[in-house]
């Protein structure tokens, strides 16, 4: 609490605080959830199901796979998550270098292939602009991760990120596998 003014700073040692690092988390995993279902259940009645209102057909490009790599794809995508979720938490403790190393290594085109030959990788059965985003996504984690590491301005490093997470958005806006 700032003595003079009565009020917190959003600061700490030039840092954003942890809050940031939370806001963005929750709002990437209602993205994720949502988009992304864990089972076949309707929606609840504060859907509109007791007044007779049935949600939005979804229209977004089916991509069709076999279960198996549909599930390979799914864990990807929470690995995904899971990884942005990490960098955030970092990225609000001051420690970019271990943001940096999460981001090339989990998401960054280091981490590209990884089932390739295994016959359960889900890029050959992607639409090739669904396959460009996806490409594109690793290559904002790598670019994130030489920006980070460089220890500029946070609201570069921010930027880069966002730019991550906007291949992620127009992806699972654009395509659903189920």
């Amino acid at each position: 609490m700032d003595k003079k003014s009565g009020q917190r700073p959003c600061t700490k040692k030039g840092r954003v605080l942890p809050l940031l690092g939370v806001f963005l988390s929750f709002m990437l995993t209602v993205l994720f959830t949502g988009l992304i279902p864990t089972s076949n259940a309707q929606p609840g009645p504060g859907y509109g199901r007791q007044k007779n209102i049935t949600p939005a057909k979804d229209e977004r490009e089916l991509v069709s796979m076999p279960e198996g790599v549909m599930q390979v794809l799914r864990q990807d995508m929470r690995s995904h998550l899971t990884s942005i979720d990490q960098i955030l938490s970092h990225l609000a403790e001051g420690d970019l270098d271990m943001a940096a190393e999460i981001a090339e290594s989990e998401m960054g085109r280091g981490s590209m292939g990884k089932h390739r030959g295994t016959g359960m990788g889900p890029g050959r059965y992607m639409p090739s602009d669904m396959h460009d985003i996806g490409f594109g996504m690793h290559q904002a984690a790598s670019n994130f991760a030489e920006i980070a590491k460089k220890k500029g301005e946070l609201k570069g490093i921010y930027a880069a990120l966002q730019e991550v997470t906007s291949h992620c958005v127009a992806c699972h806006l654009s395509y659903r596998i189920r």
